[in-house]
């Protein structure tokens, strides 16, 4: 039978993770070997308590400025929250170099942010909530305020809902609901003017949108009010949940808003919800209600539906995927082999990011908007690629904030045209037929102009031509020249320093 679901939910940072047992390599290894100890589909912290993001204009991992000792961090609307070990709180926003913290002060310890557009909401490790609306002349979330009679809460999900109710008018609202610590389930439908439990819920481990785990292993549900679907409209104050059937020793859940899995006590992936066919404006989807189990996987450890597309890790560190394009989901869909010796990943909509046992980070799908961190913006990959590492680079001890971060192409690192060489005393130019001229004082104190097409590579160094090892390129509108060639030419000592991940590069 063929729905239209509206079922419309946007999880930005407190992504449900389907987790039963953790590879033997262990993350502090990882850490050890790439300097990274912890990361999300976004964003990933270094263990010196950096913060580095990546997606839209920023192609690779690029170090957001003016924050350290950071231990989480969330993303959100053009920007995130990230938490630091003393527990305060940071805003961060995408199109800026630094960050700056976040009001109240009382706003301690943020354990988890989950958001809808216009709201988001954010709770901290003592159960406090917290509220910010955006506007629609904002660009990004204002500071939060807590919320009054909600204490105690470990999660949150959110969705849209409507029916025509009240003399057949469209009424639509959006559904708050809270899992706390004593497994109570609380929700709200009057943006959080007032907060109802749900009476039938108890001892729940995990909240998934209209979807409750409980820690027997059972899975309770209740219907989502959708104007297109009579038999859903009630009274949208009264939730009553019931047992899901066809589950049992679950251990965990993840729900996109259309499509659903479960991982149960011997590790088994279990599916139900839409399969989609077609694609933009042409997408259909049809809805499979009853639960099945997969045949071609085992060990199961985490999944999460990415695209169009399945996404499990197993114990023995190997991701698999598996096609959701289809009319009906077969209990003997092929699972194909994606990466081996993956410890753990990360996964968004559209893509995922996973992490190998020796700690690199590496990316699989859409990338139409740098999603991969690659350091391009080719739409998608149907092979993982791996992540650009993050790469630091300091002026005389100071750090340098660029608007994007360095790549690295056949072991040279290049940089933006105008992030750093202005800094070095040297007057930067780009023509409309992308020719840079870097104009400045060599080492010797005597004149230099260095002439680089970025198209063709032709280089010229006070007139002489000059080949460079790696032709300069051109990624999203900006040129990008290779670091240490201009940086000597003017001058400058240029030192790499590996255990670090960063670029130390003194003048006198």
């Amino acid at each position: 039978m063929k729905k239209r679901n509206v079922l419309m939910s946007v999880t930005l940072s407190l992504t449900a993770i389907l987790s039963v047992s953790t590879p033997a390599t262990s993350s502090a290894a990882s850490a050890a070997a790439s300097g990274i100890s912890s990361y999300g589909p976004d964003y990933l912290i270094k263990d010196d308590g950096s913060l580095w993001v990546w997606g839209e204009q920023k192609s690779v991992p690029t170090q957001v400025q003016g924050l350290h000792d950071v231990e989480s961090a969330f993303p959100l609307w053009n920007g995130g929250l990230a938490v630091t070990k003393d527990g305060s709180v940071s805003k961060w926003e995408t199109d800026a170099k630094g960050s700056e913290i976040l009001s109240p002060e009382d706003m301690k310890n943020v354990a988890g942010v989950q958001g809808m557009y216009p709201r988001y909401l954010a709770f901290t490790a003592t159960g406090s909530v917290y509220s910010s609306v955006v506007s629609s002349e904002q660009r990004t979330a204002p500071p939060f305020t807590q919320v009054p009679g909600l204490d105690q809460v470990a999660s949150i999900s959110q969705y849209y809902e409507s029916n025509k109710l009240n003399n057949n008018k469209y009424n639509s609202w959006e559904r708050y609901l809270f899992l706390k610590t004593d497994g109570t389930v609380w929700t709200s439908i009057d943006e959080l003017a007032t907060t109802k439990p749900i009476a039938n819920l108890k001892d729940v481990v995990q909240l998934e949108q209209n979807y409750a785990l409980r820690k027997d292993g059972s899975v309770w549900t209740w219907p989502v009010q959708n104007e297109y679907e009579p038999e859903t409209q009630s009274d949208p104050a009264q939730v009553k949940a019931v047992p899901f059937a066809g589950l049992k020793d679950i251990k965990s859940l993840y729900n996109n808003g259309r499509s659903r899995l479960a991982i149960d006590g011997q590790s088994r992936l279990w599916f139900w919800g839409s399969t989609v066919t077609g694609y933009s404006d042409g997408t259909t989807y049809q809805d499979e209600p009853v639960p099945i189990v997969f045949s071609g996987i085992s060990k199961v450890t985490d999944a999460y539906i990415v695209e169009q597309s399945i996404v499990a890790l197993t114990s023995d560190g190997k991701v698999y995927a598996a096609s959701i394009a289809a009319e009906l989901m077969s209990p003997n869909a092929k699972f194909t082999l994606l990466l081996s010796d993956v410890q753990s990943m990360k996964g968004a909509r559209r893509h995922i990011i996973m992490q190998k046992n020796d700690g690199t980070l590496w990316g699989w799908g859409v990338n139409k908007n740098a999603e991969l961190g690659y350091g391009t913006y080719e739409f998608s990959y149907k092979e993982p690629v791996p992540m650009q590492k993050p790469i630091s680079v300091t002026l005389n001890g100071e750090s340098v904030a660029f608007t994007n971060g360095v790549i690295t192409r056949g072991e040279q690192n290049f940089i933006p045209l105008r992030s750093l060489f202005s800094k070095m005393g040297a007057t930067v130019g780009y023509s409309t037929d992308k020719v840079a001229t870097i104009t400045g004082t060599a080492a010797d104190a005597s004149p230099l102009t260095i002439v680089i097409n970025t198209v063709t590579g032709a280089t010229t160094v006070n007139g002489k031509s000059v080949t460079l090892a790696n032709k300069p390129f051109v990624v999203n509108g900006s040129a990008y020249l290779p670091l240490r060639f201009i940086s000597e030419q003017l001058g400058a000592k240029v030192d790499w320093l590996p255990q670090e991940g960063r670029i130390a590069i003194s003048m006198k």
